[in-house]
């Protein structure tokens, strides 16, 4: 898989850097030629130990991209944790971790927002060995 070069510490938040490269080296474990974007992210995010959040095609706010995808990494809940951003080249063949800048406020709020929701569904939910079942199969 071909990966851009490097990726650049300043526009990233303070302490983000390190995280974004290992995100970009994880990345770099998948072949997209042989798997999904998708799938590659996922697989990247569980190797860092984030989470994936969501992949969807790019809507043309920002140049060579195709689709975009985002992985939290840290505690669950608003303002917790940091989001990181993939973005599939526009020929569909290289995968680059983009900043904030580049990704725009909207997709990193929408991002943001998503990690609260599922944090408030996971506060309000029993755990998973504690539930009871409902209904017959």
């Amino acid at each position: 898989m071909q990966m851009d070069h490097a990726v650049e510490m300043g526009p990233f938040e303070a302490g983000e850097g390190v995280e974004a490269v290992e995100f970009e080296l994880a990345l770099g474990a998948s072949d997209i030629g042989e798997t999904s974007f998708e799938d590659c992210v996922r697989r990247a995010a569980d190797m860092i130990g984030g989470e994936f959040l969501f992949a969807m095609p790019a809507d043309g706010s920002f140049e060579d991209a195709s689709e975009i995808a985002a992985i939290h990494m840290g505690e669950a809940g608003e303002g917790h944790g940091r989001v990181f951003f993939a973005v599939l080249n526009a020929e569909g063949d290289a995968i680059r971790v983009a900043d904030r800048e580049e990704i725009g406020d909207r997709f990193h709020g929408f991002a943001r927002a998503f990690v609260g929701v599922l944090s408030r569904i996971r506060d309000g939910m029993p755990s998973f060995g504690q539930m009871e079942p409902e209904g017959r199969a």
